[in-house]
């Protein structure tokens, strides 16, 4: 009886540990030549490349997914192929994922936990708000400013995904209505996954390959 006792309580500490810990689905939107879509789901270990130019220097910034779950948010490491071979670690809480309306893009190595900030992800808030056509930001510390979805905003960018090159479905947004301004994102076109694809600040980043 005590061994069925033992066993019976074992079974519900991992049922209510899964339950804890849901994992987030988060799948990239691919968008075939036929028309036709399909999903490649982000899991922990994999590593999405970006290309970043600024002022005139390229590097790449690689994100390695750990973990991901609706109640504890996102967490990664990051590292730069820049002179200073920047890494470092950043927590997403579930909190700042959901509601955030500001972003941080400068990292400087070591570790970052972000509570009332994204980064790398469109908040939910903010994604929420595209049936509206525009949302508002706050980039880097600088005064919040307008971003709106243009008339025009489907864009299918080419990423290598897993060797193979893929074109992911986004719409982007930019801070002119008319699609002309000065800074936009492309936003992989799925609420369950507002992974940020291309950004234009000034300085760029995009996507190039998810390993």
């Amino acid at each position: 009886m005590k061994k069925h006792l033992i066993l019976f309580i074992s079974m519900l500490a991992i049922a209510f540990s899964s339950i804890a810990q849901r994992a987030m689905y988060l799948p990239i939107v691919i968008k075939n030549d036929d028309g036709s879509s399909e999903t490649y789901d982000l899991k922990k270990g994999d590593q999405l490349v970006y290309q970043v130019n600024a002022g005139g220097n390229e590097y790449d910034f690689i994100v390695t997914i750990n973990a991901e779950s609706v109640e504890n948010g996102i967490d990664f490491n990051y590292e730069m192929t820049n002179s200073s071979n920047t890494r470092g670690h950043v927590t997403i809480s579930a909190k700042a994922k959901a509601e955030a309306s500001k972003y941080v893009n400068y990292f400087r190595g070591g570790d970052l936990n972000l509570t009332d900030a994204c980064t790398v992800w469109l908040s939910d808030k903010n994604f929420a708000d595209m049936p509206s056509k525009k949302t508002t930001m706050q980039i880097d510390n600088n005064s919040p400013e307008t971003f709106y979805r243009p008339a025009d905003d489907e864009v299918y960018p080419t990423v290598k995904i897993k060797g193979e090159n893929k074109k992911i479905e986004c719409f982007v947004i930019d801070n002119a209505a008319d699609g002309t301004g000065n800074k936009s994102m492309w936003i992989n076109n799925i609420s369950s996954n507002s992974l940020i694809i291309r950004m234009d600040l000034g300085w760029t980043i995009a996507l190039k390959e998810i390993r």
